[in-house]
Formats: structure tokens, sequence, C-alpha cells
């Protein structure tokens, strides 16, 4: 089976490692390119850590610029991590996950983060400077909340892949395409155009997760395959089982 994932190329290696031991091919597209906001500014807007109760990462790629930025001093506060891969990479670098919800949404972070009595307290939110706003918005609701921006995502400036996946949808040479957020749904669509749409029908597309499936819809895509677990690993495991 040849699977087309949106995954940044300098994140891939895992995902084609994954895609392989099921003796499947891998077609990365890049869809979203992650450019790292400067080291002192991310320090400036940070400010005192030790002023914080709490640290909420909603990435891998934010766990990396962060402890990039901050090293150790990052050890001395309390972390919650929106899904699996987010909290392997804090881990890696020596960081205690505390929080990590059951269904890997914001919705459900901060539902876990009230759960932990986060009434009064002072949280540090750092993530992409484009996300959903549900997350800040809740933990406002009981919380003083502090966002900092780690990194912009933005259209990659190699369209390449995507135009080479495009042709490969056309010729019926992808069996399944995997969405792996909303954003890279929307750059997908900007780029080719909505009648992709009619192409993405000779494949089985998946969303990693609802909020994903949705932007999906919007674009009058059928989405037939969405695991439980909003992860890559997840996604293969549902596309096997089809």
């Amino acid at each position: 089976m040849r699977i087309a994932i949106t995954r940044p190329m300098e994140r891939s290696e895992e995902t084609v490692r994954l895609v392989r031991e099921r003796g499947w091919e891998a077609v990365i597209v890049p869809t979203v390119e992650i450019v790292p906001r400067d080291a002192g500014e991310i320090k400036a807007a940070v400010g005192d850590l030790r002023s914080y109760d709490w640290l909420v990462v909603t990435s891998s790629s934010g766990a990396e610029i962060l402890y990039r930025c901050l090293g150790a001093k990052l050890k001395g506060i309390k972390v919650a991590a929106i899904g699996p891969k987010t909290r392997e990479a804090l881990e890696a670098r020596g960081l205690r996950v505390e929080v990590l919800p059951d269904e890997y949404k914001a919705e459900n972070l901060a539902g876990r983060l009230r759960e932990e009595g986060i009434k009064g307290k002072r949280v540090l939110v750092a993530r992409a400077a484009i996300g959903r706003e549900v997350l800040v918005d809740e933990l406002r609701k009981e919380a003083e909340v502090v966002e900092v921006p780690l990194y912009d995502t933005g259209m990659p400036r190699d369209k390449g892949p995507m135009e080479a996946a495009a042709a490969a949808l056309r010729k019926g040479e992808i069996d399944a395409f995997i969405f792996t957020s909303s954003q890279s749904a929307r750059n997908f669509f900007t780029t080719l155009g909505r009648g992709i749409a009619e192409d993405l029908k000779k494949a089985k597309v998946c969303a990693i997760g609802p909020v994903t499936a949705a932007t999906l819809e919007e674009f009058g895509v059928k989405v037939e395959v969405m695991p439980r677990e909003y992860t890559v690993t997840a996604c293969l495991d549902a596309l096997e089982a089809c």
C-alpha cells in the first residue's frame, strides 16, 4: 500500500519507519513549514519561570524549541502535554509530564487541568503562533494565562511535493492519504484548489482527529478513517484494519 502523509520533511523520519515496518510505502507531503521564533524573543515573553505554576506544551516541535531556549530551567515547573508525541519530546529532555488528557484535544487538556485545581494559578501556554483559541479561552476562565508563541506555521516555500502528490492521486497511485492537522488540509487545498477533492476519492482519506476531519469536509472530502487516538501510529492501525 502506498500512503501519502502530511508531515514537515524534517519530522518525517519516524513516520517513514512506521510505514515501512508494515511493508507499505510512505509518500511524505510537507504542507506546513515550521519557523522557530527568535530565542531572545521567547525568553523575554516567558519572563521569570518561577512565577508559573504550570507549563502547557501543545506539540513536539514546541517542546524542542522551548527546551532549546530555556533548557534545564524548565525542570522546576509542573508540565502538561496535549498528546503522547509531545510528552515523549519533553521526557526525552528530562521533563516530567504530570498531565496528559485521555483524548488529545485542547478541550480535554483544559478539563484535566481544571481537575488538577488551576483556579487562581499562573499558567504558561507555549505553542504555535497560530492555533485554536479554545485551550487558552478555557484556561482563562479559572487561571492567569500567559501565551507565548514559539514558532510560526506557514505555507511551505517548496510546493513541489504537494503538486507531485496531486499528480499521483490523479493517476490512482496513492492508496491512502493521511492529513495530520487542520492547517495541513487547508494549505493542501489552498495550493491545489478545491478540485483536488475529486481526486482524493481515489484514495482512502484518514484524518488524525475530528478538527482535521471537519476541515476536510468543508472542502467536500469524505473522511473514511479517523482513529480513536489522535496519532499517526493510530491512523496507520486504523487503515490496516479497513
